[in-house]
């Protein structure tokens, strides 16, 4: 076999790739999302501290870049969970890239405002991702068409990142240019970088702060007053207001392997053989990004973006504490999972426990039988998005609710599920006059990280 090709840059152009044929772009991303998902069973964050450390060792010019670098030590990984989540995020949107491009795009922008990354850095960055990845699978599983798919892609995200990034930079230089015997960001972030003077650090993001409204142009959110008290009757529409993650809750609805089991037996199985896959990849891409703002918010010591996982499961092993009407419904609702059974979740949709919220319902609405409500306002949450199923049964009743107390709810229409295709479209009239409905993807579009 033939030495396997050392790749020493990955600053290529994205767009030299244009001509490939429609076929062996998605051999590129299935080989991809393949080799991720085995990263993810086997190794998880572990992955993403290998890299780090083989990062640091190979370039520890860059460790002051990281904010709470020291000599003495750095916690590698609560920085490798963020870049886990952020490299998930990416690979599920590989089949979604029309709204990849404006996160990788935000990112870049991000981190050169913030770090002065330039096009040298996301090759250091790309060289050690695949020494990690290699070293990591074995050639068992990493193959050379395999490296292939992943220097393809990387050279994608690198592009479009450092693209975004240079619009930054170039701004960050003239605006110092046009301010004579000041010293160039690129200066100070030089001298910051080797400890010269705590001085300059602090000059440094007072400049930052101030460029970041000169060239970024935030969304709304930031600082923003309630989103409620800016509502005027009569005047406002609520179609027109954008979710702020920062006031935003994912509600989750349903989603447990108790009640995805297929009918085979209904008239509507092609129906649900359709559209339930398609509905729970939704949802996962919705955690995504809700994950991803976590992050994003957590960083500006800001909370926001919650993930809250609303499923039946009674108080008692023969469920008597459930509604009378989920007694009178048929053998799956009048025999909830219970403490003895507990209920069990969907891959890929499963709570972080510590962190995701979980609610255990024995009624329709989540709100009639949980304290969702009172926890929602101890979040500060405003808006809430809703989905799982079924449409016109737990998600309207969610929907109409949430409305009734003050929460502005927004609908995914492709992330919401019912028994039949009429049944579903029941369930979305019957929110119209309570929420936003929107496809996922406009959606995510919203939920971009910041």
């Amino acid at each position: 076999q033939a030495p396997r090709r050392r790749y020493e840059s990955f600053v290529m152009s994205y767009w030299d790739e244009r001509d490939d044929d429609a076929e062996l772009f998605r051999k590129r991303k299935n080989a991809v999302k393949t080799t991720w998902a085995i990263v993810g069973e086997e190794l998880g964050v572990e992955a993403t501290v290998t890299f780090y450390h083989r990062l640091f060792e190979l370039h520890p010019e860059v460790k002051p870049m990281f904010s709470n670098f020291s000599e003495e030590g750095y916690d590698i990984y609560e920085q490798a969970e963020k870049l886990f989540n952020t490299l998930c995020v990416a690979v599920e949107f590989l089949n979604d890239v029309e709204n990849l491009i404006p996160i990788l795009q935000d990112l870049g922008k991000k981190h050169a405002m913030k770090w002065n990354v330039q096009r040298f850095h996301y090759e250091a960055v790309g060289g050690c991702l695949i020494w990690t990845l290699r070293t990591s699978l074995g050639d068992d599983v990493w193959t050379d068409d395999t490296e292939d798919a992943w220097v393809w892609v990387f050279n994608a995200i690198s592009k479009t990142m450092s693209d975004a990034g240079d619009e930054v930079l170039e701004a960050k230089e003239k605006k110092n240019e046009d301010e004579p015997g000041r010293r160039s960001s690129w200066q100070k972030s030089m001298r910051a970088s080797f400890s010269l003077d705590e001085e300059i650090d602090e000059i440094q993001n007072q400049e930052n702060k101030k460029l970041e409204h000169d060239i970024i142009v935030p969304r709304d959110q930031t600082n923003a007053k309630s989103i409620r008290s800016q509502i005027r009757a009569g005047v406002t529409n609520r179609n027109e207001i954008e979710l702020r993650p920062e006031s935003t809750a994912l509600l989750i609805i349903d989603i447990q392997v108790e009640l995805c089991k297929v009918d085979h037996d209904s008239p509507h199985l092609a129906y649900a053989m359709e559209k339930f896959p398609s509905m729970i990849e939704n949802i996962r891409k919705l955690i995504s990004a809700m994950r991803s703002n976590q992050t994003e918010l957590e960083e500006s010591s800001q909370r926001g973006s919650d993930i809250i996982f609303a499923y039946c499961e009674a108080l008692t092993d023969d469920s008597r504490d459930a509604s009378l009407d989920y007694k009178l419904s048929g053998y799956a609702l009048s025999n909830l999972p219970c403490p003895s059974k507990p209920a069990q979740f969907v891959d890929g949709i499963e709570p972080i426990p510590g962190r995701d919220i979980r609610m255990k319902k024995t009624s329709c609405s989540v709100f009639q039988s949980t304290n969702i409500d009172y926890v929602l306002r101890n979040l500060n949450v405003e808006q809430l998005i809703i989905c799982g199923q079924a449409t016109d049964q737990a998600v309207e009743s969610a929907c109409r609710n949430a409305a009734d107390r003050g929460y502005l709810v927004t609908i995914p229409k492709d992330a919401c599920f019912a028994q039949s295709g009429n049944d579903h479209v029941k369930g979305l009239h019957g929110m119209s006059g309570f929420s936003r409905q929107l496809s996922s993807n406009d959606v995510l579009r919203e939920l971009r990280p910041f």
